[in-house]
């Protein structure tokens, strides 16, 4: 007979949810000023960027003494290479941005449906224990007490499993970036030995638009994996 009943596991499970919510929030919060901090701070240096590519690209004095000296084309590249940059890095924590504040608004929904539930188990354990030592047997009442000892240790490697995949996850998307990156340096050197032409560049792009789009995805998943370890 199971003193620690499946009603009191259920109870016990939305306790233990809701702390882990409140715990996640925290470290979320913490998340979402650091992140915004970086957002300003990217948006501004992106705009910097952009607006030095629009010099050289309009009528500007700049434009005017590198096109003097032939190398209006050379700093233009430059320049377009250091904006793409730019706002690649804005682009990325955008998106991380975007996913924790969306991981903020679930947990704060789960932390509102789950109001009162500790109330809920300690009046229920209560009870039970309650009518367990009113049976007249101490050794039920340690079983009890062993049962839901048992159960928040079962809870506990349930927390563990759950961090230990999303660290797999992580990992799976590494080694799914080193991939990407495997592949445009073989198109790239291909293409210094004379192979090389329009679908090889296109290629070559190709794999780093995709190792940029894996890096993206990377750092979601590793602030995910820094919120379940919290």
């Amino acid at each position: 007979m199971a003193y620690f009943n499946e009603d009191l596991q259920q109870l016990k499970d939305k306790v233990v949810q809701k702390k882990r919510m409140e715990t996640e929030l925290l470290d979320l919060y913490a998340q979402k000023r650091d992140l915004a901090g970086k957002v300003a701070q990217l948006e501004k240096v992106k705009n910097s960027e952009q607006r030095d590519v629009d010099r050289l690209e309009g009528g500007s004095l700049a434009a005017f003494f590198y096109n003097v000296i032939g190398k209006r084309e050379e700093k233009l590249d430059k320049e377009k290479e250091e904006a793409y940059k730019a706002a690649v890095k804005y682009d990325a924590t955008c998106a991380e941005l975007a996913s924790v504040e969306q991981g903020i608004c679930q947990r704060e929904d789960a932390v509102r449906s789950l109001q009162g539930c500790e109330v809920a188990y300690q009046t229920a354990f209560e009870e039970k224990m309650k009518a367990v030592r009113l049976s007249g047997t101490t050794e039920a009442e340690q079983i009890m007490q062993l049962e839901a000892k048992l159960y928040q240790l079962d809870v506990q490697k349930k927390e563990i499993d759950e961090a230990i995949q999303a660290g797999k996850q992580a990992l799976h998307t590494v080694n799914e970036v080193l991939d990407s990156l495997d592949d445009a340096e073989g198109w790239a050197t291909w293409d210094t030995f004379g192979g090389g032409g329009f679908l090889t560049d296109m290629m070559k792009h190709d794999h780093l638009d995709d190792a940029q789009s894996k890096i993206n995805q990377l750092q979601v998943e590793l602030r995910n994996l820094k919120t379940e370890l919290a």
